[in-house]
């Protein structure tokens, strides 16, 4: 449709629409789709390496229980051929001819070739890298080599690229012709069953891929259609203008309210004018969009922490829902804008909202025009929603708007787009609310105003509980470019401050609210991948077989080293705790520590309990935090100096001693040189102060109350020696249990590098990881890998499994007491 086109309905008057249609989308789920297949193509390779027989079993099953059906079909495999390569094809491409869709026609023939290439390339590389398990589920009974018919892939091409099965009768007929057909070749044993179902994956893969990359036909609803939508929700349009479209916003029906309304509302906006000269808001929210909107906010509920995600997964719930929050906001008092009515037509949900009148973005309001009493107006619309349970989650200088001719000459404040909004909403959601607020108010009048009007009009209890929000990640887009443009510095640092000049006591530093970053996804797959390959090469027999030939004696000595590390972690706690606690509620805690190792990451467990001790103890949280913030240190201090310690008086032993002195050295400089021009880079020299900086204010004034009694010092440090030498002295005795040695360097070096690996992978326990890091060790160091894995595992087995029910116990004791 052209930028200014004119349409009409015999009877009514001509309406005039700026629009620029998109007459083909690329649709997220097909993304969905894409990412889906591949995760389907992954776990049928597994299926077809680890469970051969099944697979060959149900293929057997199937053959036998249709002799009549063989007696039947006496040539299944032409019949088989015929309906892919000619029955199917056929239909589709009448079907799209009928349709007039040449193009589509195109599409889902080059589908069909991509498809035929991708298979051809991954039986190849099936053929050279494959093992010879994953061949022979893929090779049907009586076949020499394994059969993946590309002809399949190509079919399954072709009625992907040519839509979706739900659009289209022809399609869905297609699909079940295609796996009838399969069943035939399934039975006939023309192909296995993990091959069909790789070859239909693979076909989805290249129709899909090629279906997003030249997009899809789009059903939304325009021009006609759009206007057929909005007469059958009650009005009758006069001019219907894009709004959130850039370069179509010069039209003389779009103001600064209506931008501000495009820029934050989601989906398609419009300036409506009816032919009654009444000035609205059209909302067109498309379906082909609702998946990739519904991810993003399910994302970020599963990321942050008191933000849940609405179950509105369908485009007409998307809608209610909104209309929902906007009304039962403006039925609390709040000032905003009333759903006038809804409409649907084709793929689009059509929502219209009254326009405020007279009104500009709190954006475009010069910072010489925001008095006090604005900035009290805006807190009061929000105290509203919030006193009725709502919540608006993206409050920005362009959902606040601020009227400019007022009866009574007093500010009049809007609060409009309420799509992230919701009713019966958390504490966690309003206190967002709050931060947001701040930050775009200070971003605007400065830090002292915008905290002096919140205090003023919330009172201290609300904006103290909301400074640790203050963070980028719940911020809009938007504040976070004003506050980067502030004429004020690091305007949230400013905030903080202005609370505690206020409240001295409130406690105003960044609380966590993000459930998980990119850096734990990483780490979380290594840990997952590290478990799946342990369990890959894990074979439960040879470790029986190995478990049973193990010296018995060794592994009790290996389990009392095991319980000795609970001694050494005890007498650090006791050494450096503030207050004198009885030896044999630390000693209870350390063991209880070992139970909830089973759902936390390595490390954590034992830190958590033991601040839980510390403040059951009338410890206050920063003395607290700091004691066991010192026995972490103490802990990796120790680490070191023995890592030294044992390498100076190994000798010649080990093979790390056989390394060359010169290459050493060498290495040893170029780490320092790295570090050194690491750390002249101001902005990497700043993350390193930001990292390293807090633990040494935490911990420095309670080290120099330790340093000033040296029996405490020698204490703490001889129970973290103690706790080393118990895991280190459990390691070796599972070696020596299956009568094997290595020299005591090595030893410790192997542990302290799987205790690292097991504190860097947040799995419980460090599951995984450590038995990744270990077994790789000893395999370097000369042992069968089969070998290798069994004394780790038996090592793990002492040191962390049966260790997990004494934990219970002391767990169950601690919480009777009253410890924990």
């Amino acid at each position: 449709m052209a930028a200014d086109a004119p349409v009409t309905r015999d009877g009514a008057p001509p309406v005039r629409i700026v629009d620029e249609p998109e007459t083909r989308v690329r649709r997220f789920t097909d993304v969905i789709a894409l990412l889906a297949t591949g995760l389907g193509i992954v776990l049928v390779l597994l299926i077809a390496e680890f469970a051969l027989g099944t697979t060959e079993g149900l293929t057997q099953d199937i053959a036998s229980i249709s002799p009549l059906l063989q007696r039947l079909l006496v040539a299944p495999v032409n019949i088989f051929t015929g309906i892919l390569s000619v029955v199917i094809p056929t239909i589709m491409i009448i079907d799209l001819l009928v349709r007039r869709e040449p193009r589509r026609i195109i599409e889902a023939l080059g589908a069909a070739m991509i498809a035929v290439i991708l298979t051809l390339i991954v039986a190849l590389v099936l053929l050279e890298w494959g093992t010879p398990e994953l061949q022979d589920s893929l090779t049907p009974r009586g076949w020499e080599t394994l059969q993946l018919p590309a002809y399949v892939a190509a079919i399954a091409a072709l009625l992907t690229a040519a839509g979706r099965r739900s659009t289209r009768r022809s399609l869905s007929v297609s699909w079940n012709v295609l796996w009838f057909a399969l069943a035939i070749a399934v039975i006939f044993g023309v192909v296995t069953i993990p091959a069909a179902l790789l070859t239909v994956l693979l076909g989805r893969i290249a129709g899909l891929s090629l279906r997003y990359w030249v997009g899809s036909t789009a059903d939304r609803a325009y021009g006609e259609a759009l206007v057929e939508g909005l007469r059958r929700a009650g009005f009758e349009p006069r001019t219907l203008v894009r709004a959130d479209m850039s370069h179509l916003t010069t039209q003389p029906e779009l103001d600064a309210v209506t931008a501000a309304l495009a820029r934050t509302r989601e989906g398609r906006v419009y300036a409506l004018t009816t032919v009654q000269q009444h000035h609205l808001l059209v909302v067109a929210l498309d379906g082909d969009q609702q998946a990739a909107g519904f991810a993003s906010r399910l994302w970020t509920s599963l990321r942050l922490r008191g933000i849940d995600t609405r179950a509105d997964v369908s485009l007409r719930q998307s809608a209610e829902a909104t209309a929902l929050v906007s009304h039962a906001a403006r039925v609390a008092g709040v000032r905003t804008s009333r759903v006038l009515g809804m409409g649907q037509i084709r793929d689009t949900m059509l929502l219209v909202y009254q326009r405020p009148p007279a009104a500009r973005p709190f954006a475009d309001v010069p910072d010489d025009e925001v008095g006090d009493d604005l900035l009290d107006a805006v807190w009061a619309e929000v105290g509203r929603a919030h006193r009725a349970g709502i919540s608006h989650r993206r409050l920005d200088a362009d959902t606040v708007l601020v009227g400019v001719d007022s009866p009574l000459d007093e500010p009049t404040i809007w609060l409009t787009s309420w799509e992230m909004g919701e009713v019966a909403t958390s504490v966690l959601a309003q206190r967002i609310d709050v931060a947001q607020v701040l930050a775009l108010t200070a971003a605007k009048v400065g830090p002292e105003r915008a905290v002096e009007s919140a205090f003023r009009s919330l009172g201290p209890s609300q904006v103290e509980q909301a400074a640790p929000l203050l963070q980028g990640i719940v911020l809009p887009a938007g504040t976070r470019a004003a506050l980067k443009a502030s004429e004020h510095p690091k305007v949230l640092e400013a905030v903080r401050e202005q609370i505690l000049e206020r409240s001295p006591d409130a406690e105003v530093s960044s609380e966590n609210i993000t459930r998980f970053g990119w850096r734990t996804i990483a780490t979380l797959g290594l840990g997952i991948f590290a478990v799946g390959f342990v369990a890959v090469k894990f074979n439960t027999q040879q470790f029986l077989e190995a478990v049973q030939q193990a010296n018995p004696w060794w592994l009790l000595v290996g389990f009392g080293w095991a319980l000795l590390t609970f001694v050494g972690a005890a007498l650090a706690l006791a050494a450096f705790s503030p207050v004198r606690i009885p030896f044999s509620r630390v000693l209870l805690t350390q063991v209880a520590a070992a139970y909830i190792s089973v759902a936390v990451p390595a490390g954590v467990g034992p830190a958590a309990l033991n601040l839980r001790l510390l403040t059951k103890r009338k410890v206050q949280t920063p003395l607290a935090v700091a004691t066991v913030a010192l026995v972490q240190v103490s802990s990796v201090v120790v680490t070191i100096v023995g890592l030294v310690v044992l390498t100076l008086g190994s000798g010649s032993q080990g093979v790390l001693a056989a390394l060359p002195s010169t290459s050493v050295l060498i290495g040893l400089a170029v780490v320092a040189l790295v570090a050194a021009a690491a750390l002249s880079v101001p902005r990497l020299r700043a993350w390193a102060k930001r990292r390293i900086m807090p633990t040494i204010r935490q911990t420095w004034p309670r080290l120099t109350q330790v340093i000033g009694q040296p029996w405490r010092l020698a204490l703490g440090l001889g129970g973290n020696l103690l706790l080393t030498i118990g895991f280190v002295g459990a390691f070796h005795a599972s070696l020596s249990a299956f009568g094997r040695e290595l020299p005591l360097i090595d030893l410790a070096v192997l542990f302290f590098v799987g205790n690292a690996v097991g504190a860097a992978v947040p799995t419980p326990g460090g599951l995984g990881a450590v038995e990744l890091a270990l077994t790789t060790g000893l395999t370097g160091a000369g042992l069968p890998y089969a070998l290798a894995l069994s004394v780790v595992l038996v090592y793990r087995l002492l040191t962390y499994w049966l260790r997990i029910p004494l934990g219970y116990v002391a767990m169950k004791y601690l919480e009777r007491t009253g410890e924990l």
